[in-house]
């Protein structure tokens, strides 16, 4: 680690979720079932959508109700997406405030530790 880098709070409750293939409407409540239960109060959590293929309206919908959930318990949500394939979702849906992408899982990591959360 570089000298002067930020080491993000660890005593704060992480979890990194990595999706893979589909988040679609076949998919979407088995995996709304196993995210809606994380998330201590104040945690930061990091969905990593690299590997995702598919993402429709019913995926978008099920990351903005995840991202409602988390700020409602007082902690903060980011995507980590690699390969860029979701930022013209988000863009194109308005979605970049809610849901931020930073392109690792480090990135989103340093990322949410400088936020406040909502």
């Amino acid at each position: 680690m570089a000298e002067g880098e930020e080491v993000p709070d660890f005593r704060r409750a992480w979890a990194v979720i990595a999706l893979s293939g589909s988040l679609d409407d076949a998919t979407v409540d088995q995996v709304e079932q196993e995210i809606l239960h994380l998330g201590d109060p104040g945690a930061r959590l990091i969905v990593d959508v690299s590997e995702l293929h598919v993402l429709d309206a019913f995926g978008v919908d099920m990351l903005v109700l995840l991202a409602h959930h988390m700020q409602r318990r007082g902690g903060l949500i980011a995507l980590a997406d690699r390969h860029g394939h979701v930022r013209r979702v988000l863009e194109n849906n308005g979605l970049e405030p809610l849901l931020p992408l930073f392109g690792t899982v480090a990135e989103a990591m340093r990322g949410l530790e400088d936020e406040p959360p909502s």
